[in-house]
């Protein structure tokens, strides 16, 4: 870093010199929150998002047997679906995936990850029936009137699903990573906080995230999110010595990730108050507060981060008790964060300042949700995606996708975060302008602030002499534009550890 002068008094007949044109220069992403496994494995799945109908679901479910050969006996999976969006805004049951096929157990999930549902065949293969118990508060098994199972599993009952399917082998784990991580360095992302060791064993996980190093094929450095819901799962994880920040450049172990609640698209993201929508629900709490506040703290005095999946005010207040009683406990200082944060009030954001607590938000959800929330939460969605307003308690905000609920690409979320509308400028003006985040303060987001979260600010998050040479180059200087025309920017290429991992056909 440093004048023309003195950088190319640097070069030698070796030295590529890659003429810029004037382009935007800036730190590498960092996206703050997604699931990097999960997304990869996605693509191995038939896709619902934008279904319109149970009809169409079918539809498309027949089809991805039929194209793609699956025997009979083996499991068939869908995701992205939203009810929301159905003519009839039901959820789809056993029933719906029943007309899919009878011969192939069949599960779909939610777009959110919190909902989803398996067909009679699934339901035999896992061993679910009327008498089956879900441990873990927040699982449902959803039953008839007639107190027989409809298909329908909610939260852990979901999670509890999914662990009884075959797990992904190492091949499979590796090349589904690979895949998104080609993705991610289209996008200009160089670093990623992820949680996806759920998506199999954890030691296939971590194995498939080394072998890529080792092989020279990890192109975006992940600071890794692990699931543990319960005490005798976060002592079996550090019983195996692994603690926050242990590994290399490229893979290291970040957080210990607990989910407090659901989803504002499933009704189970827990709230203070009842639905507007639905009022004989607050959603789902996933935990008492005592349990919550004992794992928090094992987990910290341990030496881990914590981070707390909240979206619901509710849930919040939850986390914010909790990591606010460990951080009193020592004055030590791990960075615990909220992730997604998304409904807050004056006083929860005091609070949260106060126990030292950093927040993951989502900026692309506000294009998703603008519509959504305010039939769910009428007037409150006032105090839903208050960014602005957490930013001036003074709060540290990391910026992330939540991939594959949203797509990976910083430059979308820094235009929901500067604009607050959709890629039609729906709402107009945006939505509660009063919470719009300036450019600079948006690019922070994905920079400076990501590289805080997981304590590498003096490595990267800036180009400043000694980093780490994490670069995206963006063909247009999103500073000077009108910010109307974010939404339009293209990242043209992606330099990590001081090597192109990607670039646009301009440099070619």
């Amino acid at each position: 870093v440093g004048t023309d002068e003195e950088i190319l008094s640097l070069a030698d007949k070796r030295t590529v010199l890659i003429d810029l044109e004037g382009k935007c220069v800036l730190p590498g992403f960092c996206d703050s929150h997604s699931h990097v496994l999960q997304a990869g494995l996605e693509k191995g799945k038939f896709h619902l998002r934008g279904v319109r109908s149970r009809k169409e679901l079918i539809a498309r479910g027949r089809a991805f047997i039929r194209e793609r050969k699956v025997p009979e006996g083996c499991w068939v999976v869908g995701s992205g679906y939203d009810h929301n969006l159905f003519d009839e805004p039901v959820q789809p049951d056993a029933e719906d995936l029943d007309a899919i096929s009878v011969k192939h157990p069949i599960m779909i999930e939610r777009i959110c990850g919190h909902i989803g549902a398996v067909n009679h065949a699934a339901l035999r293969e896992i061993g679910f029936d009327e008498k089956t118990v879900i441990s873990g508060m927040g699982g449902i098994l959803e039953k008839d009137r007639h107190g027989r199972l409809t298909g329908v599993l909610v939260e852990t009952a979901l999670d509890e699903c999914k662990r009884r399917m075959p797990a992904p082998s190492l091949t499979v784990v590796k090349d589904a990573i690979r895949s998104v991580f080609s993705e991610a360095s289209s996008y200009g992302v160089t670093s990623v906080h992820s949680d996806d060791l759920e998506g199999a064993p954890l030691d296939i996980g971590m194995q498939a995230y080394r072998d890529l190093a080792s092989e020279g094929l990890a192109v975006v450095r992940v600071w890794e999110e692990v699931q543990s819901a319960r005490p005798a799962i976060l002592e079996e994880f550090l019983r195996r010595g692994l603690r926050t920040g242990d590994g290399d450049p490229f893979f290291r172990i970040g957080n210990i990730k607990l989910l407090l609640d659901g989803s504002l698209g499933a009704r189970t993201a827990y709230l203070r108050k009842p639905y507007e929508d639905a009022p004989q629900t607050c959603g789902v709490g996933v935990y008492i507060q005592e349990d919550l506040d004992d794992l928090v703290l094992m987990a910290h005095q341990a030496g881990m981060q914590v981070a707390c999946h909240a979206i619901g005010d509710a849930a919040v207040a939850q986390a914010v008790h909790a990591l606010g009683a460990a951080f009193r406990s020592d004055h030590v200082d791990l960075r615990n964060r909220i992730v997604h944060c998304q409904m807050t009030d004056a006083s929860l954001r005091r609070e949260i300042a106060r126990g030292h607590i950093c927040a993951d938000i989502q900026p692309a959800f506000v294009a998703s949700d603008y519509k959504l929330a305010p039939k769910r939460l009428g007037d409150r969605d006032r105090d839903a995606y208050a960014w602005k307003s957490l930013l001036r308690e003074g709060i540290i905000l990391g910026g992330g996708s939540d991939c594959p609920v949203e797509i990976m690409d910083p430059v979308w979320g820094i235009h929901c975060a500067v604009n607050r509308t959709d890629r039609d400028d729906l709402p107009c003006g945006g939505y509660h302008p009063e919470q719009r985040l300036s450019v600079e303060e948006a690019v922070r987001l994905y920079t400076v602030n990501g590289a805080w979260l997981s304590f590498e600010e003096s490595e990267k998050g800036s180009i400043t002499p000694g980093k780490l040479a994490d670069l995206a180059i963006l063909d247009r200087d999103i500073y000077e534009i009108p910010s109307e025309e974010i939404k339009n920017v293209q990242n043209v290429m992606t330099i990590m550890d001081g090597r192109i991992v990607y670039a646009s056909s301009s440099f070619e």
